[in-house]
């Protein structure tokens, strides 16, 4: 598994990929899990595996508890929508290419308005505004957070290069939405609509 990689793309050629996105139609696979009945949605296309699994809130709740959060913190983290994320690049070397992947250009669509992820970087910026309150979320909680979700940017090298993390999609428990996932193969843009996905229930 690699580390994070910031994607350098010049303005230009990115509005020029933009211009050229493939959309793809492949399968979208929706499965649930016999024993714990969490749901997931997922797709295979273009050099990408890609899976999002539900996560109780209170799974969620659990994890950042054990991690130096308040029970505030906590549930405000685990009332938005989170996801177990899992990708993977599908193509061998040497003739495989690159995919890369960047959260900010995903899009999420609610009853027809266009959102987007919740990413860790707005997460550092809400937190940034508590520093001098009581409400301070430590540094060792927030170090925590950053380590333990899905990067916002990153590249999977070909040869079953893969990462997984939590993404929030800053939606209410039991919101359905749509996602459009973008993404690189090399210098190839795509893009994958997986409609009515559902946030976790909070039970």
């Amino acid at each position: 598994m690699r580390s994070p990689v910031p994607l350098k793309i010049p303005l230009l050629s990115l509005c020029l990929l933009i211009i050229s996105i493939s959309h793809t139609s492949a399968k979208v696979i929706t499965e649930i899990n016999s024993e714990t009945g969490l749901k997931s949605w997922g797709f295979i296309a273009n050099g990408l595996d890609l899976k999002f699994i539900q996560r109780l809130p209170d799974q969620t709740r659990g994890f950042f508890l054990g991690r130096g959060f308040t029970e505030e913190q906590a549930n405000d983290i685990a009332t938005q929508c989170v996801f177990q994320t899992v990708a993977k690049n599908t193509q061998s070397k040497p003739d495989g290419k690159a995919v890369s992947i960047d959260l900010s250009q995903w899009k999420l669509v609610v009853n027809g308005k266009e959102g987007r992820v919740k990413l860790k970087e707005d997460w550092k910026k809400q937190w940034q505004a508590l520093e001098n309150t009581d409400k301070k979320v430590p540094m060792p909680a927030q170090i925590a957070f950053r380590w333990s979700t899905f990067p916002s940017q990153q590249e999977f090298e070909p040869g079953g290069d893969y990462n997984w993390g939590m993404i929030s999609f800053g939606l209410p428990p039991g919101q359905h939405f749509d996602l459009q996932v973008n993404w690189l193969n090399g210098d190839k843009s795509h893009s994958m609509m997986i409609k009515n996905i559902q946030c976790p229930e909070d039970n």
